[in-house]
């Protein structure tokens, strides 16, 4: 799938951001977030797992203890072991059969990410961008 501006995976990526700068730890009780999360395919979250745990890899987790994040710092653990993005993968068999598990390990990642930006970059506009 192409990376232009009305792709799925763009408006993932910049779904994540508004919502967790908006409404913080909220946004995983947010219908459309997790109907967002839930129709896009398994590919693109694990991809979007992957650059949020290796984007994270050396910070620590905010958010309280649960099975969501659990697997976010499981992924940040085998983030560590590579210097390179491009090294790192997030076998589609590894992921969680829950997608609200798999919602809030990327929400708790990207909480902890010091640049969310370059963990999920976006080709359209910010909101900060925009009046």
């Amino acid at each position: 799938m192409p990376d232009n501006p009305d792709s799925p995976v763009q408006s993932l990526r910049r779904q994540l951001r508004q919502h967790l700068h908006r409404h913080g730890r909220r946004s995983l009780g947010s219908p459309f977030l997790n109907a967002l999360w839930n129709l896009t395919g398994p590919g693109p979250r694990a991809d979007c797992l992957r650059r949020l745990a290796w984007h994270a890899r050396h910070q620590t987790l905010t958010w309280p203890t649960s099975s969501g994040t659990r697997y976010a710092a499981d992924l940040q653990q085998a983030a560590r072991l590579h210097g390179d993005l491009a090294a790192f993968v997030v076998p589609l068999d590894s992921l969680p059969e829950d997608c609200g598990q798999q919602l809030e390990a990327a929400l708790s990642l990207l909480a902890a990410c010091p640049d969310r930006r370059a963990a999920l970059p976006v080709e359209i506009a910010e909101p900060d961008d925009t009046p």
